[in-house]
């Protein structure tokens, strides 16, 4: 059989195969992926403070995350142990980032004070305080309800002694169902951070009266310790 036999065979099984390829090859989908990021909404100081010559230097961080957070997509509460993951919806970068970034932030313009860092910080700053923090839940339901549940704590940031600890619980509304939530969750961040700088005044305030009393006539020498009032503790 000579060479030119095959040809209208070759020319038959090259055209099932082109028209085999042509049907299998699916026209590229449309990457409908939106991204989101939180942002500080905090709008203004609850008090100056500055002590002198001294501003209030706060430390924010660690912040830890719970597993099912540490992840691009929104995620949307349907019950008590069940979450559903956005199909199109996306954090623009990691979520506890983000977080700690926007609290520190928060923290600063309730506060009044430009003297705030991230953990984890490098050589020895100043810090007055320090807040650590492990989020429990932050996220919103099918109902347009976001909620951010934490337990926080705020340290001596000379010593590290505990000073307060206690568990926080915010909720905010979305713009509606199936919304974007990350203005609702932003909000919760505000009021997390208002929390924390309201506790964070008291304390201060105690150390200020402290110091007062200590450099009155008739105190005892040296520099005066923190008073440590009782508070309820996270469970």
């Amino acid at each position: 059989m000579n060479r030119s036999s095959f040809s209208p065979i070759c020319r038959s099984l090259t055209m099932v195969m082109l028209a085999i390829q042509a049907c299998t090859i699916l026209p590229p989908r449309q990457d409908t992926s939106r991204f989101f990021i939180l942002t500080p909404t905090a709008a203004s100081a609850l008090a100056p403070y500055v002590s002198g010559d001294h501003q209030i230097s706060i430390g924010v961080g660690p912040v830890r995350f719970p597993g099912y957070l540490k992840r691009p997509e929104m995620v949307t509460r349907i019950d008590a142990d069940r979450i559903q993951l956005s199909a199109e919806n996306r954090w623009a970068e990691p979520l506890d980032s983000n977080f700690q970034r926007v609290l520190a932030q928060d923290l600063a313009q309730s506060l009044g004070t430009e003297r705030v860092v991230l953990f984890p910080w490098f050589g020895e700053p100043k810090i007055d305080y320090q807040v650590e923090v492990q989020v429990h839940r932050f996220d919103a339901d099918q109902q347009g309800q976001s909620a951010l549940s934490a337990n926080w704590s705020i340290k001596d940031g000379h010593s590290g002694a505990i000073l307060f600890a206690t568990e926080t619980t915010t909720t905010s509304a979305t713009a509606g169902q199936n919304a974007d939530e990350s203005p609702a969750l932003s909000l919760d961040v505000e009021k997390f951070a208002g929390q924390i700088a309201e506790q964070i005044i008291r304390l201060n305030q105690t150390r200020t009266n402290m110091g007062a009393s200590a450099s009155s006539p008739g105190a005892g020498a040296g520099r005066p310790e923190l008073a440590r009032p009782e508070f309820p503790a996270a469970d």
